[in-house]
C-alpha cells in the first residue's frame, strides 16, 4: 500500500469560516493511485481519519477538513499541518444469497448488468430481497430483481 506523507496549509474560501480544505501537492496526489475520488485513511499531526480525496480540476486531489481534524490535529486554516494518507478501500462485501445467484446466472442481461453495477448497489438488492418477512415474498423479489437487472435498472429504487 503507498503511503503518502507531505506538508501542507489548510485553507478556507470564507476567511476562515465555514469549510476548510487542503490541497495535496500533485506528487502526493499522483501517489493516491486514481484520477477520481480516493477513500483514504490517514492523519493531520498525528490525528487519525478517514475520508475521501476529491479531484480538483488542477491535477490534484482536495480534503475536506472537519472540525474534529482540526481539532485533534491542533491546527487552524492558514496553518501548515503535517499529512500522512493511505489508499483504503471502502468497498462493500455482498454475500449474494444462493437463489439469486442461480436466478442472476440463468438471465445473461441481468446477469451482466449485476457485474456492471456497484458493489453498494448490489448491496442495496440484496438487503430488499433478504428484508421480506416470508419466504414467497423473498422468491418474488429476487425475480424481480433480475426482471430489473434485466432491463438495466441499477438501484433497487430506481
Amino acid at each position: 500500500m503507498t503511503t503518502v506523507r507531505f506538508r501542507a496549509k489548510l485553507w478556507a474560501p470564507m476567511a476562515g469560516k465555514g469549510w476548510t480544505f487542503v490541497t495535496l501537492p500533485k506528487a502526493a496526489s499522483a501517489k493516491l493511485g486514481a484520477r477520481g475520488r480516493v477513500a483514504v485513511t490517514g492523519t493531520i499531526n498525528g490525528f487519525a481519519f478517514r475520508t475521501s480525496a476529491f479531484p480538483d480540476g488542477n491535477g490534484s486531489h482536495t480534503i475536506a477538513v472537519n472540525a474534529a481534524m482540526k481539532k485533534g490535529g491542533r491546527v487552524t486554516p492558514g496553518q501548515t499541518a503535517t499529512f500522512v494518507l493511505a489508499p483504503a478501500t471502502d468497498a462493500v462485501k455482498v454475500r449474494v444469497p444462493p437463489p439469486l445467484q442461480k436466478a442472476l446466472r440463468r438471465d445473461r442481461n441481468a446477469w451482466d448488468q449485476w457485474n456492471a453495477i456497484t458493489p453498494k448497489a448490489r448491496a442495496g438488492w440484496v438487503a430488499w430481497i433478504q428484508g421480506a418477512k416470508r419466504d414467497e415474498t423473498k422468491v418474488a423479489r429476487v425475480a424481480k430483481t433480475v426482471e430489473r437487472l434485466a432491463r438495466g435498472d441499477r438501484r433497487v429504487y430506481d
